[in-house]
């Protein structure tokens, strides 16, 4: 595993390489660590999902809504709104269109996403500009991790990359489920 810091002169460059290397990486967010790999690493998502001993859906990380607004089934009155939910950092989760995901990460064809508000990266998604995959860097029923050095120590032989930002720890985003054109908050 490697460890840099986010204000590393190279930081965002070597983060796209690893996910173009298809490599798995923990990250900062603006409520947690995640965890993530490109959304078509097949390898890196049953990584993932080993160290995490679950098999379940992933959400992906995005720079804006643009890249997936004509990938899922919405109507044009709940895209203002779903914006709207996405610039605090929230989740929403929504039918998408069939063949426009990855079925490793999405359930009941259905599909979480959000726009973190994390400087670092934030940048990095913009530009990667695709969606990668994003969960919290913990197992199963455990609280997620917020220190770096602990995450290194717990899951250091299991991601190849570590981008530290020091601890970061606030509360989980909202998620909200965009079901039947009506949209509401489940967490």
């Amino acid at each position: 595993m490697i460890r840099l810091k986010t204000n590393h002169s190279n930081a965002k460059e070597i983060f796209i390489k690893a996910l173009n290397d298809n490599k798995v990486i923990a990250y900062p967010t603006d409520t947690i660590y995640g965890v993530g790999t490109a959304i078509s690493n097949n390898e890196g998502i049953r990584r993932i999902n080993k160290m995490k001993k679950r098999e379940q859906p992933m959400s992906i990380a995005l720079a804006n809504f643009d890249i997936i607004k004509n990938e899922i089934a919405i109507n044009q009155q709940n895209v203002l709104k779903v914006i709207d939910i996405l610039k605090d950092g929230s989740t929403c989760i929504a039918r998408y269109k069939k063949g426009s995901f990855n079925e490793k990460i999405t359930k009941n064809g259905k599909i979480g996403f959000r726009i973190p508000n994390h400087d670092f990266l934030k940048s990095v998604l913009k530009l990667y500009n695709k969606p990668i995959t994003t969960t919290s860097i913990n197992k199963t029923g455990f609280d997620p991790l917020y220190i770096p050095d602990e995450i290194e120590e717990k899951f250091g032989n299991k991601i190849d990359l570590l981008f530290d930002d020091g601890s970061i720890n606030n509360n989980p985003s909202k998620i909200f489920l965009l079901e039947k054109d009506e949209l509401k908050q489940i967490r």
